[in-house]
């Protein structure tokens, strides 16, 4: 599946139409556990496909301060065996040019938040996952307590916070 593109997380809008009639309460919990539903899934959407740009241009500026390093530690080698009446083909200094460029490198990625960023983004995503899991077995054990059961206020009300409290955490 090719992601999508990402889009601001604004809630969308809440059902309207909730009738909580006794003949439609049920009906109306199940819309409302849509929607709840729904909003989690949208956010970790945007977790997942927000932390691409990050985690790549995080690799890059890491992969570069790795070669920047290796590069620093090869000058001097490369130096002392290729010299030339016994002065060094590479002067020694261009390692330390190299070990600034990694440095900066590593600044950036840190100034920027890029590999903080696209793993925060990720615990999220998977903070989302789990919280989703304990809501959709809550509602499970919701809808069996209804099973069999006429419409009552409190069972009704119970359902609403738990929609309530899911859609707050996410």
């Amino acid at each position: 599946m090719a992601p999508k593109t990402r889009e601001d997380l604004l809630p969308q809008s809440f059902p309207q139409q909730l009738d909580w009639s006794p003949s439609e309460a049920f009906a109306s919990l199940e819309s409302l556990y849509g929607f709840v539903n729904k909003e989690c899934e949208r956010a970790i959407q945007w977790y997942y496909v927000s932390k691409i740009s990050k985690s790549r241009i995080g690799y890059l500026l890491r992969a570069g301060a790795i070669v920047a390093v290796a590069i620093a530690g090869i000058i001097p080698i490369i130096g002392e065996i290729c010299k030339q009446e016994n002065v060094p083909c590479i002067s020694p200094a261009w390692a330390t040019v190299a070990l600034a460029v990694a440095a900066l490198l590593i600044g950036l990625d840190r100034f920027g938040g890029y590999t903080s960023g696209w793993i925060r983004y990720i615990r999220t995503a998977q903070r989302l996952n789990i919280l989703q899991g304990d809501f959709r077995h809550d509602w499970e054990a919701h809808r069996l307590e209804r099973l069999n059961q006429t419409v009552d206020k409190e069972l009704t009300q119970r359902g609403i916070v738990l929609c309530k409290s899911f859609l707050q955490a996410v």
